[in-house]
């Protein structure tokens, strides 16, 4: 069980109950109160009944010979019968002497369940493979991880890799990249890109980091798609093979894509495949290899005419040009640089 900053509050609060409970002043409202408390959450009471086995445990080893003891025995014998007073002494004492180990004992179960779960947490959370790649514009770098991951990263991208003992973490920070992942289903494989994560245990599948959204398409097996990871309903999107989503990066809507064979990676022979491509999508695909602005200067309708053609990684200006051949619209370049795509 790894052990967050959250959980050590809750063996601490654990503990507080625990302590109180066994004090005389422990009323029927404390006892509402920790019901409440257990109720709230399994995780309550599994740490709770926990400690609790740890102090009993605890109570059953025998107290450990002390250097003071062997002084104390003459003093004992002399004493006589005074000394046999002291070990009958009455149950109220004896009860107080044993309240008086509770917080020790408590104590020790505590600092006991802390260490070997930070220990856990410490091994649980130390990445043993770590690395950083980028590329620039025009560059594209292939890399395989230790356990046979094969990751390709496009055009001006940047990606983060940490794997650690029960699972695989990346950020695509930005850009795009392909990813070969090896099955493993012990360590899932995760791509985390802004808001939205991908999570998997063996496939192959193609993630565009935005703007203007975050864009992923399966070539192989399964991908679980979560558009917003820290949104409480937790939405979760299943993806097999030859399907897409795409997952607007300013309003976090979902727009389901075909993804066909030749459609994913298709950058990597140095091919960009549109089919039925929305003119804005093709504008921003324009856009990174070009490493110049390509805008669509028009209403919502003019951005959602449907484009389908090849154009090449390598010289994307020739398509750009090509487009009102396709369309009824007109390219111009912009003495400020970049491009401009209007209504003819």
């Amino acid at each position: 069980m790894t052990l967050t900053p959250q959980r050590l509050q809750l063996h601490a609060r654990a503990a507080d109950y625990f302590a109180r409970r066994r004090e005389a002043d422990w009323t029927g409202a404390d006892e509402r109160e920790l019901d409440a408390w257990l109720a709230a959450d399994p995780q309550h009471r599994s740490i709770f009944e926990s400690l609790g086995r740890t102090v009993l445990d605890l109570q059953q080893l025998p107290r450990p010979a002390l250097a003071c003891d062997a002084a104390a025995a003459p003093q004992a014998r002399a004493s006589g019968p005074r000394a046999q007073t002291q070990a009958h002494l009455p149950a109220p004492a004896r009860q107080r002497t044993r309240r008086g180990l509770m917080p020790a004992l408590l104590s020790v179960a505590l600092v006991t369940t802390l260490a070997v779960g930070g220990g856990w947490y410490a091994w649980d959370n130390h990445a043993s493979h770590v690395i950083e790649m980028a590329t620039g514009p025009g560059e594209v770098r292939e890399a395989e991880l230790p356990d046979g991951t094969r990751v390709t990263l496009n055009f001006s991208s940047r990606l983060q890799v940490r794997y650690y003992p029960r699972r695989r973490e990346t950020v695509l920070d930005q850009g795009e990249a392909f990813f070969q992942v090896a099955a493993d289903r012990s360590r899932p494989f995760t791509v985390d890109s802004g808001a939205s994560q991908i999570r998997v245990v063996g496939t192959a599948f193609n993630v565009r980091a935005g703007p203007p959204a975050l864009v992923v398409k399966v070539l192989e097996g399964k991908v679980e798609l979560r558009p917003d990871r820290h949104a409480a309903d937790g939405r979760r999107l299943l993806l097999g093979a030859g399907a897409g989503m795409s997952v607007d990066a300013r309003d976090g809507s979902q727009h389901p894509l075909a993804a066909g064979a030749d459609t994913v990676g298709d950058w990597r022979s140095g091919q960009m495949v549109f089919q039925q491509a929305t003119l804005a999508e093709v504008a921003a695909d324009l856009s990174r290899y070009l490493g110049q602005p390509v805008r669509v200067d028009g209403d919502a309708r003019l951005a959602a005419l449907s484009v389908s053609g090849v154009a090449l990684t390598g010289k994307p200006e020739v398509f750009l040009r090509s487009l009102p051949h396709l369309l009824p619209v007109r390219v111009q370049a912009e003495a400020q640089g970049g491009w401009r795509i209007s209504a003819h």
